[in-house]
């Protein structure tokens, strides 16, 4: 979606000059969300005079920066060309009690011009990144850094950075989420058109499966619910100490198994297989067992289920992984896999979200810049959060950078950001003492061998504070609420009471509950639930004013738990079980923006590591005042609209397409009650990107038909709404949906020798692709596919014609179906034959004998069809169905003698044409019926019609004219039998049957007539003639018989002469 267009009031930065820094990045940043997106995380609006226009909070609930969608303002009309629904007007910041002062707007003339490309709200830190980076390129670097502290800021600034001062041409951007994806895509389109054509966004599955051609794994966390029901099947003996850790189970195979298991071909230093990365078929289980810390039978067990799913239907993105270094491998030494043209110009790579790759995955894309790197220096970026791993990787940023520097050659960069750039700084005081819970794991479980800490804007670590948070402090509120007795039951009033609350919080956009131990009554289902309630794996990258935890210290005791029994029993596996849920714990603390609420009690022991008061009032809340927070929460109608569209977005990212399409709609209805153009635009804008997501998604999943279905949804919505870009992207989608059904039906086409014994499953699986091609509308792939559809039909007509009558009906429908695909082709004469086809099988049954109606019928068909096939010159496979009904016909002819001339003459005509070397045979056969019935001179003397007929066919078939002609005279077919007399030479004859029938006589016939006469009376009276006459009257008869030279006669014969 292109970008909106920024109108800056041009005296903001007069007013924004005082400010501290902090809420001048911050509100540059709002704007650059604005010129992208339209909207920014988190509006507030105003009532009054000041109505409509919106203010973003760029410091709590202090400063807001004001702006107004042109659309909504006074200055509407002034709009150009239509364009003030997608221009923003962006006035000042303001402080809160600003809020009432009226904003006086009284021309466009007061604002001017903010390209998006000339904003850069970027802290020091992070452009940093770009500066080094673009100073000694050929070093990778690493950028670490706490939650919300602004990497992913960093790293799209850093991508424009490369292309408009390096001039990269191809930069590599690799996202382990579609959600970050569409982010990054979005930002690099409003900011100019050219980094879209240079820079490809691809997710780490979307990437391999364009190198390996493997299916798009499921997303690990999903998988892991079936590994976990897969393990409860197993025998105890097979799994072990594993059965009380499945999820850790699952981690250790994905992550420390297959995720460090290198194909053969990967030259590892002997060093690093010390340290638990192998080779494949070199795995050495008492190394692991070490490296690990685990027991040789807890290790033994792991191996043992990990090679029993080895290319199962699980760890199929650890599968492409490898199969993707193996190919880059041989591509680089120019083995027979060659890389996508596009990838062998990669100029530069930027991976977000590292720390959810594992690290076979992660040397897969060093090897890609390794290949890359040799030919020019090459930008090589990676960024993460160690502690905000909820993908099972066992990424360690020490081993990373190890890898990095074996493959590179070099030591990365490394660049640390540890300022809190999104969380209110109670919330980031929190998230920041949410390490504690890593200080039980030992060191080489934590995520880092030292403590990363928050800093304050004045560079103080929040860790270094000796303040509890602060409870007066609006923005970022700590919020402690006991859930009430009866709500903590399985019963059905506590279900009642749950739906009645789930209801309550839906009631208004921006909030969540996080269930971290599945407590919530698994009835509570429907768009409501499902639009607050999460699981960790969900919430991850998404943000809620308002968010919700239920069983925070549950899963802290339980961590706790685990780490004593390992303790106890010097077990591994409790202490990755624990490592996992402190980790579920600091991302579920991590994603409010406002208001943090614990249903836990105040007595909870997780709250000492928080470091929050449990006893202090101001943070304690009853159920009653919490329900009475939540319903008298204020919020006017454009932050409901903005707040429901921000859910869909997220809704998006959790593929809940039919409750997005519902939010969605709730905020049009919303937005055209209120008359309020610019959110309407918004509304519909992301109505038609819904459909775009949903069909990327099934793209992705290879389910071609239902994403051709959604797109061409999109684009006639796009269409509709008339925006350019939203056509273009479902143009562009379009393009890429033509590109996998054409890979698609390639495949297919080359694979046809599997379906040489059964060309009927070929055919039908060719004629799936119809819903596929022809929605597409592209002649060339149309073209393609209807070639194939035809050959592939014409086969299994020829296989059909071997088998019984059954197959009669399946013939019909099957040349009715080539008949419609050769008139779209425009080749009528060929559906013309198709159909003759289908007629034939349509009116006549196959294979069983049949009666003389029918054999009629067949014949016409024949004719029909001999007809229209001759004049083209076709190959003899053209005319294998005549061939068929030939043999079949002549198969029932039996003694009806009547129909044998029709037969035959059908039969010479293809003969004559492609050859038929059964004819004679067939022929002979039928001369003998007749003959056993009519005696030897039947031909002539027979006095049935229709045998003398035939037997007319026979002379002439057998260069007996004489006699053909006297048959046909018989019958009183006079041309024929002039036809057949003049072919014998018999003259006098001919002329009388040509006066008979009162034809004109050629004048040389008349004359040869005359001279034949004369010359049979001159044999009678030569002897009257001198020696001179006679000698000249030879030399005249000599010439004579020059001239009547007989050329050597053609043995074909067509039927046509009898």
């Amino acid at each position: 979606m292109a970008g909106y267009r920024l109108l800056k009031h041009r005296h903001y930065e007069d007013t924004a000059a005082r400010l501290p820094e902090s809420i001048r990045r911050k509100a540059l940043w709002a704007q650059v969300l604005l010129g992208t997106r339209g909207r920014t995380p988190n509006v507030k609006s105003t009532t009054g005079y000041n109505a409509r226009w919106r203010r973003t909070p760029v410091q709590g609930y202090h400063y807001y920066l004001w702006w107004i969608p042109l659309s909504e303002s006074e200055l509407a009309a002034r709009g150009i060309n239509g364009e003030a629904a997608s221009t923003i007007l962006v006035h000042s910041i303001r402080h809160h009690d600003e809020t009432d002062e009226p904003l006086l707007l009284r021309s466009l003339e007061e604002f001017e011009e903010a390209p998006l490309e000339t904003l850069d709200p970027r802290f020091e830190e992070q452009t940093a990144v770009s500066h080094q980076v673009q100073l000694a390129p050929v070093v990778p670097a690493t950028v670490k850094g706490l939650p919300g502290s602004g990497k992913t800021v960093a790293l799209f600034y850093l991508v424009r950075d490369l292309v408009f001062e390096q001039g990269l041409e191809h930069l590599l951007y690799i996202t382990y989420t579609s959600r970050l994806k569409r982010a990054a895509r979005e930002f690099l389109a409003a900011q100019s058109p050219e980094l879209t054509r240079r820079v490809h966004i691809r997710t780490l599955a979307e990437l391999g499966k364009e190198i390996t051609d493997l299916p798009v794994a499921l997303d690990p966390m999903v998988e892991a619910e079936a590994f976990r029901r897969f393990l409860e099947r197993q025998p105890a003996s097979i799994v072990g100490v594993w059965r009380r850790y499945p999820l850790a189970l699952y981690t250790e195979i994905r992550a420390h198994i297959l995720g460090r298991t290198f194909p053969p071909e990967y030259p590892l230093p002997e060093r690093r297989i010390a340290e638990a990365v192998f080779t494949e078929g070199r795995f050495d289980v008492e190394a692991y067992a070490r490296a690990r810390g685990f027991s040789l039978e807890t290790a033994t067990a792991a191996v043992r289920i990990a090679e029993r799913l080895r290319g199962d239907r699980f760890f199929l993105d650890q599968v492409a992984a490898k199969k993707a270094l193996t190919l880059l491998r041989q591509a680089d030494a120019k083995a027979k896999y060659k890389l996508p043209t596009w990838l062998r110009a990669i100029d530069g790579l930027v991976i977000d979200e590292v720390q959810d790759l594992t690290l076979l995955q992660i040397a897969f894309l060093a090897e890609l810049a390794r290949m890359r790197g040799r030919e020019r220096a090459l930008p090589f970026v990676v960024a993460g959060d160690e502690s905000q791993i909820v993908q099972p990787s066992g990424f360690d940023w020490g081993i990373t950078k190890d890898l990095l520097r074996e493959t590179l050659g070099t030591n990365p960069q490394e660049f640390e950001f540890r300022h809190q750039r999104r969380s209110p700084r109670n919330l980031a005081y929190v998230i920041d003492n949410a390490w504690n819970f890593y200080t039980y794991l030992p060191k080489p479980l934590r995520p880092s061998a030292n403590r990363q800490s928050f800093v304050d804007d004045a560079g103080i670590e929040l860790s270094a504070l000796s303040h509890s948070p602060d409870a007066l402090e609006e923005n970022g509120r700590l919020l402690i609420c006991p859930l009430p007795e009866a709500m903590q039951q399985d019963t059905p009033e506590a279900e009642r009471r749950w739906r009645e609350f789930v209801a309550e919080l839906a009631e208004l956009p921006g909030r969540a509950l996080i269930d971290l131990i599945g407590r919530l009554p698994r009835t509570l289902e429907g768009d409501q639930a499902e639009e607050i309630l999460f699981n960790v794996r969900e919430i991850k990258g998404l943000e809620r004013n308002t968010v919700l935890i239920l069983g925070l210290n549950n899963l802290y005791e339980q961590a706790m738990a685990l780490i004593h029994a390992a303790e106890e029993n010097k077990e591994m596996p409790p202490l990755l079980e624990a490592r996992r849920l402190i980790d579920e714990m600091r991302v579920a603390i991590s994603r409010s923006t406002d208001k943090l609420i614990f249903l836990e009690s105040p007595q909870a022991p997780v709250f000492k590591e928080l470091g929050i008061e449990p006893f202090d009032s101001h943070h304690r809340i009853s159920w009653e005042g919490l329900r009475d927070l939540l319903r008298t929460e204020q919020m006017s109608e454009i932050e409901v609209i903005e707040g429901y569209l921000d859910e869909v977005d997220d809704l998006i990212e959790r593929r809940r397409w039919e409750q997005a399409r519902a939010r969605n709609r709730r905020a049009y209805e919303f937005a055209v009650q209120i008359e309020d153009r610019a959110l309407q635009r918004d509304a519909q804008a992301q109505y038609v990107q819904i459909f775009l997501y949903e069909a990327a998604a099934y793209l992705e999943q290879e389910q071609l038909e239902e994403a051709l279905h959604l797109n061409r949804q999109a684009r006639a919505l796009a269409a509709e709404l008339g925006d350019p870009a939203l056509i273009d992207e479902a143009d562009e989608q379009r393009d890429a949906l033509r590109g996998a059904v054409e890979s698609r039906l390639h495949a297919l086409i080359t694979r046809q020798a599997d379906f040489a014994s059964n060309p009927a499953a070929f055919y039908e699986e060719l004629r799936r692709f119809a819903s596929l091609v022809e929605p597409l509308e592209d002649a060339k792939l149309l073209s393609a596919f209807d070639e194939a559809q035809l050959a592939a039909g014409w086969r299994l007509g020829e296989h059909l014609l071997q088998r019984g009558p059954e197959a009669g009906v399946r013939l019909a429908t099957l040349f009715e179906e080539l008949a419609s695909v050769m008139a779209r082709e425009q080749d009528e004469t060929g559906a013309r034959l198709a159909r003759i086809v289908a007629g034939r099988y349509a009116s006549l049954p196959h294979a069983v004998p049949l009666e003389r109606e029918q054999v009629q019928a067949l014949l016409h068909c024949i004719d029909e069809y001999l007809r229209i096939a001759a004049p083209l010159r076709l190959e003899r496979a053209a005319y294998v169905f005549v061939a068929a009904w030939l043999e079949e016909s002549y198969a029932s002819l039996g003694e009806e003698r009547g129909l044998y001339y029709d037969w035959a003459v059908r039969a010479e005509r293809y003969n004559t044409l492609v050859g038929y070397p059964e004819l004679d045979d067939r022929l002979w056969d039928l001369e003998n019926r007749v003959e056993l019935v009519e005696g030897p001179n039947w031909m002539t003397e027979s006095q049935d019609p229709d045998v003398l007929r035939f037997g007319a066919f026979i002379a002439a078939y057998h260069d007996q004219p004489h006699d053909a002609s006297i048959a046909w005279e018989k019958l009183g077919e006079l041309e024929l039998a002039i036809y057949q007399a003049r072919k014998a030479g018999e003259l006098e004859r001919a002329y009388h049957l040509m006066r008979q029938a009162r034809q004109t006589i050629p004048d040389a016939l008349s004359t040869a007539v005359k001279l034949a006469r004369q010359a049979e009376q001159l044999i009678h009276k030569s002897q009257e003639l001198t020696e001179g006459e006679r000698r000249a009257l030879s030399e005249r008869l000599t010439s004579l018989l020059a001239a009547l030279a007989v050329a050597p006669e053609n043995d074909e014969f067509d039927g046509s002469e009898a």
